[in-house]
Protein backbone atom coordinates (compact mmCIF):
# COMPACT_ATOMS: atom_id res chain seq x y z
CA UNK A 1 0.00 0.00 0.00
CA UNK A 2 2.87 2.36 0.75
CA UNK A 3 4.40 1.61 -2.65
CA UNK A 4 1.03 2.15 -4.36
CA UNK A 5 0.55 5.49 -2.61
CA UNK A 6 4.07 6.61 -3.57
CA UNK A 7 3.48 5.68 -7.22
CA UNK A 8 0.20 7.60 -7.25
CA UNK A 9 1.76 10.71 -5.75
CA UNK A 10 4.68 10.63 -8.17
CA UNK A 11 2.42 9.92 -11.17
CA UNK A 12 0.18 12.89 -10.44
CA UNK A 13 3.13 15.24 -9.92
CA UNK A 14 4.81 14.11 -13.15
CA UNK A 15 1.56 14.55 -15.08
CA UNK A 16 1.19 18.11 -13.78
CA UNK A 17 4.83 18.90 -14.59
CA UNK A 18 4.63 17.49 -18.14
CA UNK A 19 1.44 19.42 -18.89
CA UNK A 20 3.04 22.58 -17.51
CA UNK A 21 6.06 22.18 -19.81
CA UNK A 22 3.94 21.35 -22.89
CA UNK A 23 3.93 23.95 -25.72
CA UNK A 24 0.90 26.19 -25.57
CA UNK A 25 0.25 25.83 -21.87
CA UNK A 26 -1.28 28.95 -20.36
CA UNK A 27 -2.89 30.05 -23.64
CA UNK A 28 -6.62 30.02 -24.34
CA UNK A 29 -8.40 30.88 -27.56
CA UNK A 30 -11.03 32.71 -25.54
CA UNK A 31 -8.45 35.42 -24.87
CA UNK A 32 -8.64 36.30 -28.58
CA UNK A 33 -12.40 36.84 -28.45
CA UNK A 34 -12.99 40.59 -28.69
CA UNK A 35 -16.58 40.18 -27.53
CA UNK A 36 -15.48 39.32 -23.98
CA UNK A 37 -15.03 42.08 -21.46
CA UNK A 38 -11.82 42.92 -19.68
CA UNK A 39 -13.02 41.32 -16.47
CA UNK A 40 -13.74 38.08 -18.37
CA UNK A 41 -10.21 38.11 -19.80
CA UNK A 42 -8.79 38.64 -16.33
CA UNK A 43 -10.85 35.74 -14.96
CA UNK A 44 -9.59 33.46 -17.74
CA UNK A 45 -5.98 34.52 -17.15
CA UNK A 46 -6.38 33.97 -13.41
CA UNK A 47 -7.79 30.50 -14.05
CA UNK A 48 -4.90 29.64 -16.39
CA UNK A 49 -2.28 30.96 -13.96
CA UNK A 50 -3.34 28.52 -11.25
CA UNK A 51 -1.12 25.84 -12.79
CA UNK A 52 1.94 28.01 -13.40
CA UNK A 53 3.60 26.81 -10.19
CA UNK A 54 3.44 23.02 -10.38
CA UNK A 55 4.29 22.31 -6.74
CA UNK A 56 1.83 24.87 -5.41
CA UNK A 57 -0.88 23.63 -7.75
CA UNK A 58 -0.27 19.99 -6.82
CA UNK A 59 -0.32 20.76 -3.11
CA UNK A 60 -3.61 22.62 -3.50
CA UNK A 61 -4.96 19.77 -5.61
CA UNK A 62 -4.09 17.18 -2.95
CA UNK A 63 -5.82 19.22 -0.26
CA UNK A 64 -8.97 19.38 -2.38
CA UNK A 65 -8.68 15.69 -3.22
CA UNK A 66 -8.60 14.86 0.48
CA UNK A 67 -11.99 16.57 0.76
CA UNK A 68 -13.33 14.67 -2.25
CA UNK A 69 -13.17 17.65 -4.63
CA UNK A 70 -11.59 16.80 -8.00
CA UNK A 71 -11.95 20.33 -9.35
CA UNK A 72 -13.46 21.60 -12.60
CA UNK A 73 -12.39 20.97 -16.17
CA UNK A 74 -11.00 24.11 -17.80
CA UNK A 75 -11.88 23.13 -21.37
CA UNK A 76 -15.31 21.60 -20.74
CA UNK A 77 -16.38 23.81 -17.85
CA UNK A 78 -17.84 20.95 -15.82
CA UNK A 79 -16.86 19.18 -12.58
CA UNK A 80 -14.32 16.45 -13.19
CA UNK A 81 -16.35 14.06 -11.02
CA UNK A 82 -19.30 14.28 -13.40
CA UNK A 83 -17.13 13.73 -16.47
CA UNK A 84 -15.45 10.68 -14.97
CA UNK A 85 -18.71 9.14 -13.72
CA UNK A 86 -20.26 9.48 -17.18
CA UNK A 87 -17.39 7.83 -19.03
CA UNK A 88 -15.66 5.28 -16.84
CA UNK A 89 -18.28 2.59 -17.50
CA UNK A 90 -17.67 2.70 -21.26
CA UNK A 91 -13.91 2.31 -20.86
CA UNK A 92 -14.30 -0.41 -18.23
CA UNK A 93 -16.54 -2.49 -20.50
CA UNK A 94 -14.31 -2.00 -23.54
CA UNK A 95 -11.12 -2.76 -21.62
CA UNK A 96 -12.41 -5.87 -19.86
CA UNK A 97 -14.04 -7.22 -23.02
CA UNK A 98 -10.89 -6.58 -25.06
CA UNK A 99 -8.66 -8.27 -22.47
CA UNK A 100 -11.02 -11.24 -22.24
CA UNK A 101 -11.12 -11.69 -26.01
CA UNK A 102 -7.33 -11.35 -26.30
CA UNK A 103 -6.63 -13.88 -23.53
CA UNK A 104 -9.23 -16.33 -24.85
CA UNK A 105 -7.86 -16.13 -28.39
CA UNK A 106 -4.23 -16.43 -27.25
CA UNK A 107 -4.84 -19.40 -24.92
CA UNK A 108 -7.02 -21.18 -27.50
CA UNK A 109 -4.41 -20.68 -30.22
CA UNK A 110 -1.61 -21.96 -28.01
CA UNK A 111 -3.68 -24.99 -26.97
CA UNK A 112 -4.48 -25.84 -30.59
CA UNK A 113 -0.83 -25.54 -31.60
CA UNK A 114 0.24 -27.83 -28.76
CA UNK A 115 -2.41 -30.44 -29.54
CA UNK A 116 -2.03 -30.39 -33.33
CA UNK A 117 1.79 -30.05 -33.65
CA UNK A 118 1.58 -28.82 -37.25
CA UNK A 119 4.43 -26.65 -38.48
CA UNK A 120 2.16 -24.89 -40.96
CA UNK A 121 -0.25 -23.79 -38.22
CA UNK A 122 2.68 -22.70 -36.05
CA UNK A 123 4.10 -20.60 -38.89
CA UNK A 124 0.74 -19.00 -39.70
CA UNK A 125 0.04 -18.13 -36.06
CA UNK A 126 3.52 -16.63 -35.59
CA UNK A 127 3.15 -14.66 -38.82
CA UNK A 128 -0.24 -13.27 -37.78
CA UNK A 129 0.97 -12.34 -34.30
CA UNK A 130 4.15 -10.77 -35.67
CA UNK A 131 2.17 -8.79 -38.23
CA UNK A 132 -0.19 -7.41 -35.60
CA UNK A 133 2.78 -6.56 -33.41
CA UNK A 134 4.26 -4.41 -36.19
CA UNK A 135 1.05 -2.50 -36.90
CA UNK A 136 0.69 0.78 -34.95
CA UNK A 137 -2.14 0.98 -32.45
CA UNK A 138 -3.82 3.80 -34.35
CA UNK A 139 -3.85 1.76 -37.57
CA UNK A 140 -5.46 -1.20 -35.78
CA UNK A 141 -8.10 1.12 -34.31
CA UNK A 142 -8.86 2.66 -37.69
CA UNK A 143 -9.05 -0.78 -39.30
CA UNK A 144 -11.59 -1.96 -36.74
CA UNK A 145 -13.55 1.26 -37.23
CA UNK A 146 -13.73 0.86 -41.01
CA UNK A 147 -14.68 -2.82 -40.66
CA UNK A 148 -17.47 -2.00 -38.23
CA UNK A 149 -15.73 -3.48 -35.20
CA UNK A 150 -16.10 -2.29 -31.63
CA UNK A 151 -13.39 -0.66 -29.46
CA UNK A 152 -13.20 -3.93 -27.49
CA UNK A 153 -12.29 -5.78 -30.68
CA UNK A 154 -9.55 -3.24 -31.43
CA UNK A 155 -8.13 -3.62 -27.91
CA UNK A 156 -8.21 -7.41 -28.29
CA UNK A 157 -6.35 -7.22 -31.60
CA UNK A 158 -3.69 -5.00 -30.03
CA UNK A 159 -3.19 -7.21 -26.98
CA UNK A 160 -3.42 -10.57 -28.74
CA UNK A 161 0.04 -10.50 -30.32
CA UNK A 162 1.79 -9.60 -27.04
CA UNK A 163 -0.09 -12.18 -24.98
CA UNK A 164 0.21 -14.94 -27.59
CA UNK A 165 3.96 -14.58 -28.08
CA UNK A 166 4.69 -14.61 -24.36
CA UNK A 167 2.35 -17.50 -23.56
CA UNK A 168 3.70 -19.48 -26.50
CA UNK A 169 7.26 -19.05 -25.29
CA UNK A 170 6.63 -20.08 -21.70
CA UNK A 171 4.42 -23.01 -22.73
CA UNK A 172 7.08 -24.20 -25.17
CA UNK A 173 9.71 -24.03 -22.43
CA UNK A 174 7.42 -25.82 -19.96
CA UNK A 175 6.83 -28.66 -22.42
CA UNK A 176 10.54 -29.49 -22.23
CA UNK A 177 10.49 -29.95 -18.44
CA UNK A 178 11.51 -33.42 -17.19
CA UNK A 179 8.16 -34.12 -15.55
CA UNK A 180 6.33 -33.31 -18.80
CA UNK A 181 8.58 -35.63 -20.80
CA UNK A 182 8.00 -38.35 -18.21
CA UNK A 183 4.24 -37.82 -18.44
CA UNK A 184 4.42 -38.13 -22.22
CA UNK A 185 6.35 -41.38 -21.86
CA UNK A 186 3.64 -42.73 -19.55
CA UNK A 187 1.05 -42.11 -22.24
CA UNK A 188 -1.01 -39.39 -20.57
CA UNK A 189 -3.55 -37.90 -22.94
CA UNK A 190 -2.45 -34.61 -24.60
CA UNK A 191 -5.28 -32.48 -23.21
CA UNK A 192 -4.70 -33.66 -19.63
CA UNK A 193 -0.96 -33.25 -20.12
CA UNK A 194 -1.40 -29.65 -21.28
CA UNK A 195 -3.85 -28.74 -18.53
CA UNK A 196 -2.28 -30.27 -15.43
CA UNK A 197 1.40 -30.78 -16.27
CA UNK A 198 2.14 -27.76 -18.47
CA UNK A 199 -0.26 -24.94 -17.55
CA UNK A 200 -0.40 -25.46 -13.79
CA UNK A 201 3.35 -24.90 -13.11
CA UNK A 202 3.43 -21.68 -15.15
CA UNK A 203 0.55 -19.97 -13.35
CA UNK A 204 2.90 -17.44 -11.61
CA UNK A 205 4.17 -16.29 -15.01
CA UNK A 206 0.62 -16.12 -16.33
CA UNK A 207 -0.43 -13.98 -13.37
CA UNK A 208 2.46 -11.61 -14.00
CA UNK A 209 1.43 -11.34 -17.65
CA UNK A 210 -2.15 -10.63 -16.58
CA UNK A 211 -0.97 -7.60 -14.62
CA UNK A 212 1.07 -6.35 -17.56
CA UNK A 213 -1.89 -6.84 -19.90
CA UNK A 214 -3.92 -4.44 -17.74
CA UNK A 215 -1.29 -1.77 -18.39
CA UNK A 216 -1.32 -2.51 -22.11
CA UNK A 217 -5.12 -2.39 -22.24
CA UNK A 218 -5.21 0.98 -20.49
CA UNK A 219 -2.61 2.35 -22.88
CA UNK A 220 -4.45 0.99 -25.91
CA UNK A 221 -7.80 2.46 -24.86
CA UNK A 222 -6.66 6.07 -25.29
CA UNK A 223 -5.98 6.01 -29.08
CA UNK A 224 -8.71 3.41 -29.69
CA UNK A 225 -11.47 5.44 -28.03
CA UNK A 226 -10.21 8.69 -29.54
CA UNK A 227 -10.19 7.30 -33.10
CA UNK A 228 -13.33 5.17 -32.77
CA UNK A 229 -15.25 8.09 -31.19
CA UNK A 230 -16.10 6.02 -28.14
CA UNK A 231 -17.25 8.22 -25.22
CA UNK A 232 -14.88 6.75 -22.66
CA UNK A 233 -11.98 7.92 -20.55
CA UNK A 234 -9.56 7.47 -23.45
CA UNK A 235 -11.42 10.01 -25.55
CA UNK A 236 -11.59 12.32 -22.54
CA UNK A 237 -7.81 12.07 -22.04
CA UNK A 238 -7.24 12.92 -25.69
CA UNK A 239 -9.49 15.98 -25.53
CA UNK A 240 -7.89 17.13 -22.29
CA UNK A 241 -4.38 16.73 -23.73
CA UNK A 242 -5.24 18.85 -26.75
CA UNK A 243 -6.75 21.56 -24.53
CA UNK A 244 -3.92 21.44 -21.92
CA UNK A 245 -6.65 20.85 -19.34
CA UNK A 246 -4.47 20.41 -16.25
CA UNK A 247 -7.18 19.49 -13.66
CA UNK A 248 -8.67 16.85 -15.90
CA UNK A 249 -5.32 15.39 -16.97
CA UNK A 250 -4.03 15.07 -13.41
CA UNK A 251 -7.17 13.27 -12.25
CA UNK A 252 -7.26 10.85 -15.18
CA UNK A 253 -3.52 10.21 -14.81
CA UNK A 254 -4.05 9.26 -11.17
CA UNK A 255 -6.82 6.84 -12.16
CA UNK A 256 -4.72 5.21 -14.90
CA UNK A 257 -1.66 5.05 -12.64
CA UNK A 258 -3.72 3.57 -9.82
CA UNK A 259 -5.25 0.88 -12.03
CA UNK A 260 -1.90 -0.08 -13.51
CA UNK A 261 0.02 -0.09 -10.23
CA UNK A 262 -2.75 -1.93 -8.36
CA UNK A 263 -2.97 -4.63 -11.03
CA UNK A 264 0.80 -5.14 -11.05
CA UNK A 265 1.09 -5.21 -7.26
CA UNK A 266 -1.84 -7.61 -6.96
CA UNK A 267 -0.43 -10.02 -9.51
CA UNK A 268 3.02 -9.83 -7.87
CA UNK A 269 1.45 -10.67 -4.52
CA UNK A 270 -0.51 -13.58 -5.97
CA UNK A 271 2.57 -14.85 -7.79
CA UNK A 272 4.69 -14.79 -4.64
CA UNK A 273 1.90 -16.48 -2.67
CA UNK A 274 1.55 -19.13 -5.37
CA UNK A 275 5.29 -19.80 -5.33
CA UNK A 276 5.19 -20.05 -1.52
CA UNK A 277 2.38 -22.61 -1.68
CA UNK A 278 4.30 -24.60 -4.27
Amino acid sequence: MALLLTILMAGGLLAAALVRMAPGFGMDERLLDARLSGSSHMAIERQLSEGSNVLAYYGHYLRRLWRGDLGNSISLGRPVTELLSERYGVSLRSGLAGMGLAWAAALLTVAILELVHARTCEALASLAAGGLLCVPTAVVALGCLYLGGTPALAVAAILFSHIFRYVRNIVGAACQAPHVLAAKALGIRPLRLLTFHVMAPILPEMLALAGVSVSMAVGALIPVEALCDSPGLGQLVWQAALARDLPLLVNVTLIITGLTAAANLMTDTLRVSREGWA
